[in-house]
């Protein structure tokens, strides 16, 4: 049984996580001063955003199925030695109608924010086979001369991004996302943006969960009677990125399976019951009770759809920017 809800202020503890760095040789930095050359764009080889420390307020916006788009302010600051801050700015200049209840999530989900909202291209080989690249000339925003790029989807559904790149420092000042009838679904703009700024007073971002990155899942198949599931079908330009086992901070862990086409992230998590569940089968139920039926709600978080729920006695949950009818067939190809 499938519920599709609308939600839009969900909590998700295990995503709340530091990201780790990921560092540019200088002379790509300096290729993007120098010309718009598309092979030394700075986003193509790492993430600007943890080696420059800046400050800005950012406006989003995100299209709604009530017709209207929904828009907040927040400001990020960073050291660029891999430390940040996320903090919601309201309520005034938002469309939020319970803003306590909002900047509490928000603030909840800063590392998953941080770590997977903003355009990031987390595999540059996979990126090259599944994107392409054009700068557009250049523009300016946040009162900052950038250089603009279109990127574009080339297998699966068309999709699209429109980026305005600061000159100097490579940071992505603005980003327009795009589906594939050519619609804004998302936007973020810096209003304004500071260099090196003052740190004194920024309470930086601290995970709440412990995630261990996992060479394979062999290590693991010892410690649980649950048959660990990994997805045999994955959609058009995916490939693995990464195996973790993620503690949630509330005493239970998830194995965690990442995936990109190079640009988007795509999850799927299997919960692993703690040690006080004895005795259980291969589909984790306890032995000897009777067939649990599949609940599985899909909800919205921004643009991405997320699918959770117990199936055939899985917990399960997956996360991604593809069709609702892609992300079942791939959670269900994980099932035995």
């Amino acid at each position: 049984m499938t519920h599709r809800l609308r939600v839009t202020l969900l909590v998700l503890p295990l995503f709340v996580q530091a990201c780790a760095r990921f560092d540019a040789p200088a002379e790509q930095k300096q290729a993007l001063v120098v010309a718009p050359d598309v092979g030394g764009a700075a986003f193509l080889h790492s993430d600007p955003r943890l080696t420059v420390a800046h400050r800005g307020l950012r406006r989003l916006e995100f299209a709604s199925e009530e017709g209207y788009p929904e828009f907040f302010h927040e400001r990020i600051v960073t050291d660029g030695h891999s430390n940040y801050s996320i903090e919601p700015e309201g309520p005034n200049g938002s469309s939020v109608s319970d803003w306590d209840m909002f900047e509490l999530t928000q603030r909840a989900r800063e590392g998953f924010l941080f770590r997977y909202r903003d355009f990031w291209v987390r595999d540059p080989q996979l990126f090259a086979t599944n994107w392409s690249v054009i700068c557009q000339g250049s523009d300016e925003t946040a009162g900052r001369e950038c250089w603009v790029y279109r990127v574009e989807r080339l297998l699966g559904g068309p999709r699209a991004f429109e980026l305005s790149v600061d000159a100097e420092t490579g940071l992505i000042l603005s980003v327009h996302e795009f589906d594939g009838e050519g619609g804004q679904v998302a936007s973020m703009e810096y209003e304004n943006l500071e260099l090196q700024p003052n740190l004194d007073a920024v309470v930086w971002h601290q995970s709440s969960n412990e995630e261990v990155v996992l060479a394979s899942l062999e290590s693991l198949r010892a410690e649980t009677d649950v048959a660990l599931l990994e997805p045999r079908l994955l959609p058009d330009g995916y490939a693995p990125l990464e195996v973790a086992r993620v503690a949630d901070g509330r005493g239970g862990s998830w194995i965690k399976h990442t995936y990109s086409d190079g640009l988007e992230p795509l999850f799927f998590f299997q919960g692993i019951p703690g040690p006080s569940r004895k005795k259980l089968d291969q589909r984790g139920q306890l032995a000897g009770a009777s067939p649990v039926d599949s609940a599985v709600m899909v909800f919205d978080l921004g643009t991405a759809i997320v699918l959770q729920g117990e199936i055939e006695g899985f917990d399960l949950m997956a996360i991604g920017k593809v069709p609702e009818a892609e992300l079942l067939d791939f959670v269900e190809s994980s099932l035995p």
